[in-house]
């Protein structure tokens, strides 16, 4: 998984806004639309005596950011939060603490915004003041380097046109590329995010070590997030569309270390997994897909049911909660706390089991050794003989099988098929 320390990945998780001048070169605007650039960057530099790391987004007339005194930490590096408006070349930003947004801690008045940041932090009060003085860090990947093109967006109105709150965002129809001021390519797309708008992230969906680029087209209830994503073709020297199987994976994260796209899905309420893709001949084809299920679990007298959702790391998915067998042969929970399980008899009988883990260091992907499921047995009940589950249960480092008779909506009158 990628670490927050990546500039480009915190950036991309501010949902921030940008600014809105264009060159005397740019292509014409349609009558009821409008363009803006979007961009995100980092600086280091100078506040005062003190050396700062800033990430700073801009979209439209909004300017918005994070920063920290080095050296930064993970629980330090985005809680100085920064907020404002662009106002020609200079821009005017509220500075405030994240647990507390009611306090204005500064003020940060930048005079240029070309080739840095330079300008002065103020107190609240004014009496205070300290100059300011940050450079754009140089890239430090080849997709930041092999990417010369100043990103705009064009849609049907300006973000934040609603006021504060939750307002409905515009509808992005296309992303403009320019280089140099002239307009590149166009991507046409349709993108309308919630609360704020959507903007392209460059990343390399493809592992060929040149800048892609991806946008989210609207938030559902669940987290299955469509994308649009084009592919950079060098040999062509522009961007295509990138290969409908991959336009079709929701949530996708791409992990270059070990070449494979993953998806987190959620199929209802009560199913959520991951999938794992690889590209082959031009196209990424799946290659594996988990889905979660419920393990009962005796906590004393009291039945449980524990959901298992499956999770992606180092190439693979792996259950983090799950059974693990001992070299003795002892069974034992792995990072299953009992009290987020369920006191409930299992309902979903055909997604009721215990997988029995190998056990596996750290990066190690896990070995099943074996499954216990739900077999039905023939019994007497007080509505006559009836086939009922007969369910295993982990219960104190064993496998106890429970036949729960006393729930007649469990039983059948005939057999169900045994797998």
């Amino acid at each position: 998984m990628l670490s927050i320390r990546n500039p480009r990945v915190l950036l991309s998780i501010l949902g921030c806004l940008g600014l809105s001048a264009m060159s005397a070169n740019a292509a014409p605007v349609p009558a009821d639309s409008v363009e803006f650039p979007v961009w995100n960057h980092f600086f280091v530099g100078a506040l005062g005596s003190k050396q700062v790391e800033v990430w700073l987004s801009r979209v439209a007339d909004d300017l918005s950011g994070v920063y920290c005194y080095q050296p930064c930490k993970d629980e330090t590096r985005s809680q100085l939060v920064l907020k404002g408006r662009v106002q020609g070349d200079s821009a005017e930003l509220t500075e405030q603490d994240r647990g507390n947004k009611a306090v204005t801690t500064g003020i940060w008045q930048i005079e240029s915004l070309k080739d840095g940041v330079k300008g002065n932090w103020v107190s609240p009060d004014g009496k205070r003041r300290l100059p300011l003085a940050l450079r754009k860090v140089d890239p430090q990947d080849d997709l930041e380097a092999r990417f010369p093109y100043e990103i705009r967006l064009l849609a049907d109105a300006l973000p934040g046109a609603d006021g504060d709150g939750c307002p409905t965002p515009p509808l992005v129809s296309a992303i403009r590329l320019y280089k140099d001021g002239v307009l590149f390519q166009t991507l046409e797309t349709e993108s309308q995010g919630t609360c704020s708008i959507f903007t392209p992230m460059l990343l390399d969906a493809n592992f060929d070590g040149w800048p892609d680029l991806s946008i989210a087209q609207f938030l559902p209830a669940g987290p299955n997030l469509p994308h649009q994503t084009w592919l950079y073709d060098p040999s062509l020297g522009r961007f295509v569309d990138a290969p409908a199987m991959l336009q079709s994976i929701t949530s996708p994260d791409f992990d270059p270390e070990h070449q494979t796209i993953s998806s987190f899905w959620r199929a209802s309420c009560c199913e959520h997994g991951v999938s794992i893709y690889r590209w082959k001949d031009g196209d990424v084809e799946e290659v594996d897909t988990q889905a979660s299920y419920f393990l009962p679990v005796m906590d004393g007298d009291t039945r449980r049911m524990c959901y298992i959702a499956p999770g992606y790391r180092d190439g693979f998915i792996e259950y983090p909660g799950r059974v693990e067998q001992a070299a003795d042969g002892r069974l034992r929970l792995h990072q299953i706390d009992l009290k987020y399980c369920e006191v409930d008899e299992p309902t979903f009988l055909e997604r009721t089991y215990i997988d029995i883990w190998k056990p596996a260091a750290s990066g190690e992907k896990p070995v099943l050794l074996r499954t216990e499921g739900v077999a039905w047995k023939s019994v007497e009940t007080s509505n006559g003989p009836r086939y009922c589950p007969e369910v295993p249960y982990f219960d104190n480092g064993r496998i106890r099988r429970v036949i729960l008779s006393d729930n007649p909506d469990l039983c059948r009158e005939e057999s169900p098929a045994q797998d």
